[in-house]
């Protein structure tokens, strides 16, 4: 039998049905109006494809308001033509025309209404026409501003889930924020293959675990600013959204979180991938911690055996949440996934130890061939906050020089907070062996009169401000005025003075350091300098966050200090694993909690080490990169750790400027153990917080003297080897 085509077939079919009178349709009208819509959608892809068209409809998209006022406006003028000249009375055309143009933006026109002689007329039938369809793609934009981002990310979604989910690393960032962003696209820049995620969470919503997807759980999208949109779209990152989000989820034991908010496919990608990480950045530490602690029960994330996901939480590192941090990160009871604490002040600081400019080595005038510092380092905060105090941390131990009597150089900190009175009495209990001598607390306002009348007292012998004001503008305008306050009564003979201003919203950055670098360039060469300092796109990168450059160079310190020929990470879990925790638990009969607490002391000496590095070479004279003779000669000085010996083999007056920096070096460590609330007595005590070696140098036995010649040799042998890989 002959196969007749398939339209022709249609064609007849439609052909019979209207004889035997069932329906009236002329093939060839459905028939020529198919391939015009085809065309149409074609030439509809093709512009958004093309990108100066998509630029014209991403202006359209920007301006909606004002263009569809505009076409409201010229509608109300269509429609009051046609309905005057129906005869219809001028105080009914005005509302009446209003009411009609209104409807024009639902697709809906009232025509039919319109004077006859109108309606066949070409000039207003196409002036309708024209104003009509403009009014209904005014609407189709508005839709598609609000659903197609989510509908398009929905379907990105679909296609990583079931075709290109294994195998990839994961990055997961509940809730879309300015941290998230600035990480989010720090990874795509240094990673670019490696899959980000964002779950937008709406915290208005009363109830997530009763939502049904639908219409509202679409149009909830519209959460997302369009600038966060365009950023997400630049990394290519996944984006669905939930209610409430992790923290509100209530129920005990293992359950299906990603279930329970309706984000299965999202919990499949994870799943599937050889490493994950996920992130809770936002503003909220509880709802951060409440988050990060329940999705640990989720039964997709805990089925993941050896590659379970890393949880990253922004959060203050107080006492309770470096509890919380710390045991993360050993096996036993809580080994469901390592929590790892983001404190912004904590890296905000951190990134000043890492600054080499920034170092209170450089506020000060030491003698470059003894290492030896015959002054006082004076130092101001203002803002004693979690920034202020650990600004603080930083100063005490880095500016830990000794004098030509064999003594801790002096030290004195003004800290001037306005809320003071509520923060001075955890300070003093925290670090009883630092006293007023060492640490002012003043309650005190920028603006007061007392406040300069304090300025005008020290500002000749300070060396470092740091100004850590919640508020940029204000911490930027008291930065300015207190360095032009510096440049008009500070002597010229005076070492530098640093005044580090922090940066806390990123959108104030660009501002801050177009201030700044104009009014370091006006005085270049004074004795005078202004640095902004942790702005949230130097802290959120994956350097700082994920590899955690600090860390390594801790690791790498701990591997050359021990002389062992292992990896660092091998190194490092030989000395601060379980293993290790174990050990002290039988051997020194600690609790588990006081064996962990004791081993992160241990990790934060080894940390202080490696960034303390820098400040040791520049009081020996080495140079920043330096690749000399002379570091090659010291490099033959160091001896193998397990000399146990102080002294050196060399000229005397190398040996005694290296005995210098073991000196140095005790100062230092004595400075982080008061900081960490250490006193000293006899014997240690982890539990009271007692150490025996917090004593003056030549109260200390060789061997334990040999530990800090060990630190000063490891620095040494460190710049050696990283001046032959860069020579």
């Amino acid at each position: 039998m002959e196969r007749k085509p398939f339209f022709h077939s249609i064609e007849n079919w439609t052909s019979d049905m209207s004889e035997a009178g069932h329906i009236n349709v002329d093939f060839n009208v459905i028939y020529y109006w198919c391939i015009l819509f085809i065309l149409f959608v074609a030439i509809c892809v093709w512009l958004l494809s093309n990108k100066k068209s998509k630029r014209l409809f991403e202006r359209i998209s920007d301006h909606l308001p004002l263009i569809s006022s505009i076409i409201w406006v010229l509608g109300v003028v269509i429609y009051m033509i046609g309905y005057y000249r129906t005869g219809m009375h001028w105080l009914a055309v005005i509302p009446r025309a209003i009411i009609s143009s209104f409807k024009m933006f639902v697709a809906t026109n009232e025509l039919a209404r319109v004077a006859e002689n109108l309606r066949t007329d070409a000039i207003y039938m196409t002036a309708f026409t024209m104003i009509y369809f403009s009014a209904a793609f005014i609407t189709f934009m508005f839709i598609f501003k609000m659903v197609g981002y989510k509908i398009k990310s929905s379907l990105k979604i679909l296609k990583y889930r079931h075709i290109r989910s294994k195998g990839n690393v994961v990055h997961l960032f509940w809730g879309v924020n300015e941290a998230s962003c600035l990480l989010a696209e720090d990874i795509h820049r240094k990673h670019p293959t490696e899959t980000l995620i964002f779950v937008d969470i709406d915290e208005e919503c009363e109830d997530n675990t009763k939502k049904k997807p639908g219409l509202s759980h679409i149009t909830n999208s519209v959460t997302i600013k369009s600038s966060e949109v365009d950023r997400l779209e630049a990394i290519d990152a996944l984006v669905d959204h939930c209610f409430n989000g992790p923290a509100f989820i209530n129920r005990e034991g293992e359950t299906d979180i990603f279930g329970i908010l309706h984000l299965k496919g999202i919990g499949d990608i994870v799943k599937k991938a050889t490493r994950a990480s996920i992130y809770f950045l936002s503003s909220n530490d509880a709802l951060n911690i409440s988050g990060a602690l329940n999705l640990q029960q989720d039964k997709r994330l805990r089925s993941m055996h050896d590659n379970r996901p890393t949880i990253y939480i922004k959060a203050r590192r107080d006492a309770y949440n470096e509890v919380f941090d710390h045991y993360s990160q050993y096996d036993g009871e809580s080994r469901r996934m390592t929590v790892k604490i983001v404190d912004p002040s904590y890296l905000s600081v951190s990134s000043l130890k890492r600054n080499e400019r920034a170092l209170p080595v450089n506020c000060v005038s030491a003698d470059k061939t003894t290492g030896l510092v015959d002054q006082a380092f004076n130092a101001l905060i203002v803002g004693f906050g979690s920034t202020g105090q650990e600004a603080f941390k930083f100063l005490y131990e880095f500016s830990s020089f000794v004098t030509s009597d064999m003594k801790k150089s002096p030290f004195k900190c003004y800290a001037i907070d306005d809320k003071m009175y509520g923060i001075a009495g955890l300070i003093r209990e925290q670090m009883p062996a630092i006293g007023e001598d060492e640490l002012a607390l003043i309650q005190s306002k920028t603006n007061s009169e007392e406040f300069w009348a304090r300025i005008k007292m020290m500002i000749a012998d300070l060396n470092y401000v740091v100004i850590a004001d919640d508020d940029d503008a204000e911490g930027l305008s008291l930065a300015v005025n207190m360095f032009k306050y510096a440049l008009r009564n500070r002597p010229s003979g005076k070492p530098m003075l640093k005044i580090m201003v922090r940066c806390y919203d990123s959108a104030n950055e660009k501002r801050m350091r177009e201030v700044i670098s104009n009014l370091n360039k006006a005085i270049e060469g004074k004795n005078v300098e202004i640095c902004i300092f942790g702005t949230e796109r130097e802290i959120y990168q994956c350097d700082i966050i994920l590899s955690d450059n600090t860390l390594a160079g801790a690791m790498e310190f701990n591997m050359v200090y021990e002389g062992s020929e292992l990896k660092p990470e091998e190194q490092w879990k030989r000395n601060f694993g379980e293993g290790e925790i174990k050990r002290l638990m039988s051997e020194k009969k600690m609790t588990r909690y006081h064996a962990i607490y004791d081993i992160n002391r241990r990790i934060a000496q080894n940390i202080s080490n490696s960034l303390h590095a820098r400040t040791k070479m520049i009081l020996m004279g080495f140079g920043e990169n330096e690749s000399s003779e002379r570091l090659k000669l010291y490099y033959g000085y160091v001896k193998s750790r397990e000399s146990m010996k102080t002294g050196y083999c060399c000229a005397d007056i190398d040996a005694r400027l290296l005995m210098n920096m073991a000196l140095t070096e005790h100062e230092r460590w004595i400075s982080s153990h008061k900081l960490m609330g250490y006193t000293f007595a006899p014997d240690n005590d982890c539990v009271m917080k007692h150490h025996k070696c917090m004593c003056p140098w030549k109260d200390l036995d060789e061997i334990t003297q040999s530990y800090d010649c060990n630190v000063v040799d490891t620095t040494i042998k460190m710049a050696y080897m990283e001046s032959r890989k860069q020579g």
